[in-house]
């Protein structure tokens, strides 16, 4: 499904459910009105949409048959849980008008039930952490087991005599590699020069960092997706950010397109003019 309704009672876990999918870019509406659900569900789109669908909508609900084309996601939870999440919560209950708090949980399940009986997937989240809950919503949405593929990632090189790297994740630090500065006929050039790349791949410290890299940040990415994180951005510096940090930064990026990954390369220093080192 590319589109799912995501319902149940006050207190189950819809707004942490909302933010989990919002966060790895569905496209959501919380508290749609049940009139507009059809024209949402069949708006042609390119990715996920998610709709929470509620109590808030009042007896409007209890026509629901389902819609097409859209899946129904019924978080659930005992009722002793309800209550006390109720109880916490500083939001009044969307049913207060039926009397006591547990009045108000029994009449909101009455009225949800034709969206139970039409969910696809019922989760009790009575015992979820909001870390689990998370994570399973979205692997309803995405499909069972996020990848690394799911993450975008930016590699970046920079000079660090021009600061370092402050919006990074991970920062590399290539000054470890020798350095084509100091090649009178390298000099010139930057790393996006096939001589200055050869030169910088030659030496085996640039092999070692790579091949540890890519095992580090595929694990790093695997981590991220699982827990809705759709960015990582991985910087490498070397000293004037032009042969070095360059080099690398688009050798590794191509080793983690390799591994599935969805890479954008940049490179913020290597058009300054050159530095006493590089």
């Amino acid at each position: 499904m590319s589109v799912w309704i995501v319902t149940g009672p006050s207190g189950a876990g819809k707004t942490l459910a909302l933010a989990a999918l919002e966060s790895a870019g569905v496209e959501c509406v919380d508290n749609l009105p049940a009139n507009l659900l059809n024209d949402f569900v069949q708006t042609p789109r390119d990715g996920h949409a998610a709709v929470v669908l509620d109590a808030r909508q009042g007896e409007r609900l209890r026509r629901f048959d389902g819609a097409a084309d859209a899946g129904v996601l019924f978080l659930d939870a005992r009722d002793d849980v309800l209550l006390r999440r109720a109880g916490e919560s500083v939001r009044p209950h969307p049913l207060a008008s039926a009397g006591s708090l547990a009045a108000a949980v029994r009449a909101e399940r009455e009225l949800l039930e034709p969206l139970r009986a039409a969910a696809d997937l019922i989760l009790d989240t009575s015992e979820l952490t909001p870390h689990d809950l998370q994570h399973q919503v979205r692997e309803v949405v995405f499909g069972e087991g996020a990848t690394a593929a799911s993450l975008r990632c930016t590699i970046s090189s920079f000079g660090h005599k021009f600061g370092a790297s402050t919006d990074a994740d991970w920062v590399l630090d290539a000054r470890l590699v020798r350095n084509p500065f100091w090649v009178d006929d390298l000099r010139p050039l930057t790393g996006l020069d096939a001589r200055v790349r050869d030169y910088v791949l030659a030496d085996p410290a640039s092999q070692d960092l790579l091949d540890r890299a890519v095992s580090l940040l595929g694990w790093v990415a695997l981590q991220y997706a699982h827990r809705g994180r759709r960015f990582m951005h991985v910087a490498i510096g070397c000293t004037g950010g032009r042969h070095r940090s360059v080099a690398l930064a688009v050798a590794l990026a191509g080793r983690l397109h390799a591994e599935g990954l969805d890479v954008t390369v940049r490179h913020r220093d290597v058009d300054k003019p050159d530095p006493r080192s590089a």
